[in-house]
């Protein structure tokens, strides 16, 4: 259970342990941080409980791994870095590499398109439903950026990404907060 937060009956996301930073009333020692966290889905905001067992990769349980910063870099580096890994490190092929940024982040998408040799085609747009994070109706928000693995032999199409799609799954969700939502 959380400490100290009224808001939050469980530990529901990676960024628990570091909401009072992004909300300004804390602070740490650091500027960067990595966990893991195990997680078990439930009912609720973004937990997919009737999801699971409708597809193959809605697991009851499962790791999250997580890296944030605190002030020391942002959209710019995580993206990059994020496709500098799956790409030179681990050397996923890109042309089965997708992603998806909120409908609005022109900066998000800006960085995708300029910093890295994606294939401007496979970067795509959602709304709320699949590129906005938040934790629950109150608390740090903000829009995200997901990194989407195309297992299709022949190729996906763009309306394979978020579509339940089970050879065409998300592998990494870059989030962004950088809002407070007090209420809806």
């Amino acid at each position: 259970m959380p400490f100290n937060d009224p808001t939050l009956l469980f530990t529901n996301a990676g960024m628990n342990q570091f909401k009072d930073v992004f909300l300004g009333t804390g602070s740490r020692e650091y500027s960067r941080a990595a966990d893991t966290q195990k997680c078990i889905r439930a009912g609720g905001k973004h937990n997919d409980l009737e999801e699971v067992g409708m597809d193959g990769y809605h697991h009851t349980f499962f790791e999250m791994l997580g890296n944030w910063s605190f002030g020391d870099y942002y959209k710019k580096e995580a993206i990059k870095w994020a496709w500098e890994l799956l790409t030179d490190v681990w050397k996923l092929p890109k042309n089965k590499l997708w992603v998806s940024v909120f409908e609005t982040d022109e900066e998000a998408f800006d960085i995708w398109e300029k910093e890295t040799d994606i294939d401007k085609s496979h970067i795509l747009r959602f709304g709320e439903k699949d590129n906005f994070w938040e934790m629950g109706d109150t608390g740090p928000c903000g829009p995200c950026s997901e990194i989407h693995f195309d297992f299709t032999e022949k190729g996906c199409k763009p309306e394979d990404v978020n579509s339940g799609h089970e050879e065409v799954i998300e592998i990494w969700n870059r989030v962004f907060i950088q809002y407070n939502r007090k209420r809806r």
